[in-house]
């Protein structure tokens, strides 16, 4: 929760609170067995997956099979550990996402926990022909530097520092995430923001903005937890197998089969 002043509420315990990620990943677990066996997505996507602060991929390896059940194409950042100075960072997943389009044949739906997400916010401004939509878990888009919880922002400011040679971030680096981060979403992208009232590490309210192709959902999941909240898979569903070109889709067989009975 943010104060008056702008900064953040969140203490150490509100970390500690983020532990809950266990039960989540057990009911994620428990649901799982049902995927291989469900009838897969019509409009099949091709999914790039970002990871969080100091995450890797393999942190999202368990919501990337969910997505491949569903029959989508999956792609991964090539991430160890999401520490790296975000100027080179986005220079690297930059020419990721023109690989994995220029593979597709098509427009990219690229998935972002946290950092990730702003990083994939930032792909969206800069490759905007290559993204149909960008989906935010838990990205703080608004202030992140203010709304971050104060034990994340030193581990931040660490890793900053431990960057520092070769990199040539602007003296603001803290609050724009050296430069890659805007205040405005993307525009002429599709962005969804999925975040939690009960997230320990950045507040809920820095999550939200509005736009003209945004909509934002609120889910109850810790910060870690939310890509394997099945609410989460619900929304992430709804919005990349019923989106704009699914919708598409059913007009021209809808209209195929007026034309066959007529």
């Amino acid at each position: 929760m943010s104060r008056n002043d702008g900064g953040t509420n969140l203490s150490f315990m509100d970390l500690l609170r983020e532990f809950r990620i266990v039960r989540e990943v057990a009911v994620f677990a428990h649901n799982a067995w049902a995927w291989p066996v469900a009838r897969p997505a019509e409009n099949k996507r091709s999914i790039l997956l970002i990871p969080g602060f100091l995450a890797g991929d393999a942190t999202l390896y368990p919501f990337a099979d969910w997505l491949r059940a569903r029959g989508h194409q999956v792609y991964f950042s090539g991430i160890l550990a999401n520490a790296n100075c975000p100027v080179r960072a986005l220079e690297r997943l930059g020419r990721i996402l023109r690989d994995r389009a220029a593979r597709s044949g098509g427009k990219m739906v690229v998935i972002g926990h946290s950092l990730g997400g702003i990083y994939a916010r930032e792909l969206a401004r800069r490759f905007p022909e290559l993204i149909d939509q960008v989906i935010l878990l838990g990205s703080p888009v608004q202030d992140p530097h203010k709304h971050a919880n104060p034990f994340i922002k030193m581990l931040a400011l660490f890793t900053l520092r431990i960057n520092e040679t070769g990199c040539h971030c602007p003296p603001d680096r803290l609050s724009t995430v050296c430069g890659v981060h805007c205040g405005e979403p993307p525009p002429g992208v599709r962005e969804t923001l999925i975040y939690s009232k009960s997230d320990g590490v950045v507040d809920w309210e820095s999550c939200i903005e509005a736009g003209d192709d945004v909509e934002a959902f609120e889910v109850h999941s810790t910060h870690c937890g939310i890509p394997y909240n099945m609410d989460t898979l619900r929304i992430i569903r709804k919005r990349i197998e019923h989106g704009a070109e699914a919708d598409d889709a059913a007009a021209i067989r809808a209209a195929r089969a007026r034309m066959q009975s007529s």
